[in-house]
């Protein structure tokens, strides 16, 4: 599955560590193509602050 810049996913995994929640609703802002296929995914709060930005494989999102 292809994402983009400013894409909308849907997270389908829990990670308790950083406070994600499988369900979470975030935007892609970057998309790396090498050594593999990956895309930097930024989780803010309802403040607009940043609460976790980080790296997911495709198969840990998907799209809205």
């Amino acid at each position: 599955m292809n994402f983009e810049v400013n894409g909308t996913v849907k997270v389908l995994e829990d990670n308790s560590k950083d406070g994600i929640k499988k369900g979470d609703i975030r935007t892609i802002i970057m998309v790396y193509e090498t050594p593999n296929i990956a895309y930097e995914v930024e989780f803010v709060d309802e403040e607009g602050k940043v609460k976790f930005q980080g790296v997911y494989h495709e198969t840990q999102i998907t799209k809205l």
